[in-house]
């Protein structure tokens, strides 16, 4: 990417305008009795995670190289849910890296979550809800550690949450919002 603003600068997209989108979607499709119970919490992650993913291009061909080897300081991509799986399971027979940990959480959230509509006649979204809470438990170390327990805790209510955010936003993507 030519620099650190480049939806920005491209699509006039700041990151605070997709956390806002995103934030506000969310209380939008769960309704405000839900939306009242995480907004301070885990609703804002969520969207975060949303806004995160809308503003990351990923070269899939690269993601799906055997050379694409991050370091562990950086938020691991993932291509699909299967990517994620093997991943998981190396992870457990080897040291756990947080981070990696939690971006498969994040990654899940929104392919089983989000996408779940393509995904659940390919995989198992059970299966993935309760890797989902687990990567969050193992990520859940330092200063993270309350949020990431959090989002464990709540996974499979989040995956519900966001698989209605998607179905919200296509049910209403014809409709002329007039903004003030």
């Amino acid at each position: 990417m030519p620099s650190t603003n480049y939806f920005d600068e491209l699509y006039g997209v700041t990151e605070q305008q997709a956390l806002n989108f995103w934030a506000a979607n969310l209380h939008e499709a769960m309704g405000s009795r839900f939306w009242s119970q995480i907004c301070d919490s885990t609703g804002v992650y969520l969207a975060s995670v949303l806004g995160h993913f809308c503003l990351q291009s990923i070269d899939r061909s690269e993601v799906l190289s055997p050379e694409y080897n991050p370091d562990d300081q950086e938020f691991r991509q993932f291509a699909d849910l299967t990517q994620i799986a093997e991943m998981r399971m190396r992870q457990l027979t080897s040291a756990m890296n947080p981070l990696w940990m939690e971006s498969a959480g994040a990654h899940i959230l929104l392919y089983a979550g989000f996408f779940q509509a393509q995904n659940k006649h390919r995989h198992n979204i059970a299966f993935y809800s309760a890797m989902g809470r687990d990567c969050y438990l193992m990520a859940a170390v330092g200063k993270r550690e309350k949020i990431m327990k959090l989002m464990a805790a709540g996974f499979s209510q989040y995956l519900l949450h966001l698989a209605n955010l998607q179905q919200h936003l296509q049910d209403s993507r014809y409709l002329i919002r007039m903004d003030n």
